[in-house]
């Protein structure tokens, strides 16, 4: 079998995180079974539609390296690939269905729809009447379809209501023009989320009535929030956008996503993109809901920019002071670069970490301690050697303690201070290391005057 699956999102706006991880879980199951990874554009919903959504979702997916194989931009004969460049496909469609008697026309009559079962009669009037069209249930009976990660699933069609298939502005609804395209785009698997199982039923009826294959369909766990209601912005961010806008890694999100229903075989939690095409099973899956732990979205971004290369993050770091216009060169980027790594767990929270090394803001904490001799103790140690370490600041330490007898809070928050404007942050040695000894001296001795 030749694997096709498809991520097909609406341009509504920003990507919701679930629907990255719909959109992974499909690449990840079509690398490995070397079949195409395809883009639908789903507009048929021009009331919801928002300018350049399309053309972001395709941005996010190139970012994250989810390059689709066919879709927008890379067409093929089944194309396009856009819901509303398709329109006369679908009219094609729906006049079969209303010839055989799968489907019927309702007319809007003073607001409310009524239904023309005679389909002679209603293809008569739809040229001078308002119009929608309904598919056709098969009431007193069942469907039982077969689900990747949940089995058999069982509907009573008497539950079911006829849904609308064409809606008064021409346009499908999403059922009709899901079906549709999947068939005539040739997908094979159908990985979506849990909240479209109850479409099921009307999806299979236009198969049937079409006498089409269905796809194998696979639906993944809903994401849930910490107290188990449906993740939603109400607790916290939910667009891909908005994490990547706070300094959240593309390769974090990848990995925390993956792990949103998927339990790899052993203890490891960290996957590269690379890594998740090797060991990713949709077996592994899960079919309880998935719980958003934004704390461990957390480690997993710290664990990340650990390992950003030290000229990457240097990049980072100048990118980020060009933002609030500092072009200082004093400063030694690459031990800067080391410290940043270590105390961050995200993007944005590098300005805040290493404002203190460029910029002097009044810290009135200062007055609560007695610093005079000390600062004058450090300037003058400080003076007396021409390379840093440890050791050497654990000497300057002692002779504070032993000379003057200063320790604790009271040695190292007004050093802290008067080097980084801070009362809490980095230990002396770290700062000094990257300030250098000439610019330390320089910016405790503005106390000592």
């Amino acid at each position: 079998m030749n694997i096709r699956t498809r991520f097909a999102p609406s341009p509504t706006g920003f990507l919701h995180v679930g629907g990255l991880r719909t959109a992974l879980y499909n690449y990840l199951f079509t690398k490995q079974n070397n079949g195409k990874f395809i883009l639908r554009i789903e507009d048929t919903d021009q009331n919801r539609y928002v300018e350049n959504s399309a053309e972001n979702l395709v941005y996010i997916l190139s970012k994250f390296g989810f390059n689709y194989d066919i879709g927008p931009g890379r067409e093929d004969e089944n194309g396009p690939y856009v819901q509303s460049k398709r329109l006369n496909i679908y009219k094609k469609y729906y006049m079969k269905l209303l010839k055989n008697n799968f489907a019927y026309v309702c007319f809007d009559i003073g607001g409310d729809l009524i239904p023309e079962f005679d389909n002679e009669i209603a293809l008569s009037k739809m040229n001078s009447m308002k119009y929608v069209i309904k598919l056709k249930i098969n009431k007193n009976s069942s469907l039982k379809i077969n689900d990747m990660i949940r089995g058999d699933i069982e509907f009573d069609l008497n539950l079911i209501d006829d849904p609308i298939i064409i809606k008064s502005d021409g346009f499908p609804t999403y059922h009709f023009a899901n079906v549709i395209d999947d068939h005539l785009m040739k997908i094979t698997h159908v990985i979506r989320g849990e909240e479209w199982i109850s479409s099921l039923p009307k999806h299979v009826t236009l198969y049937n009535a079409f006498n089409w294959k269905l796809p194998q369909f696979c639906h993944l766990p809903l994401l849930l929030n910490e107290d188990k209601s449906k993740l939603s912005k109400r607790q916290g961010d939910v667009s891909v956008e908005d994490f990547i806008n706070k300094g959240y890694l593309k390769e974090a999100l990848i990995n925390f996503v993956a792990l949103l229903g998927w339990h790899p075989e052993n203890d490891n939690e960290l996957f590269l993109l690379e890594d998740l095409v090797k060991y990713f099973s949709i077996d592994r899956v899960n079919k309880s809901g998935a719980i958003f732990d934004r704390e461990k979205l957390i480690w997993m971004n710290r664990e990340y920019i650990k390992k950003i290369d030290d000229s990457e993050m240097i990049k980072i770091i100048k990118s980020k002071l060009k933002l609030i216009d500092i072009h200082d060169s004093r400063i030694n980027l690459k031990k800067l670069s080391k410290f940043c790594k270590n105390r961050i767990n995200t993007l944005d929270q590098i300005i805040n970490e290493i404002r203190g090394f460029y910029i002097y803001e009044e810290n009135k904490d200062l007055n609560n301690f007695e610093f005079s001799k000390l600062f004058r103790l450090w300037v003058k140690k400080l003076s007396s050697v021409k390379t840093i370490d440890k050791d050497i600041i654990n000497d300057i330490v002692n002779a504070s303690k032993k000379d003057l007898n200063i320790s604790g809070k009271n040695l190292f928050i007004p050093l802290r201070i008067a080097l980084t404007s801070k009362t809490h942050g980095a230990d002396i040695f770290t700062i000094i290391d990257i300030l250098g000894i000439k610019e330390s001296i320089r910016r405790i001795e503005r106390f000592c005057k």
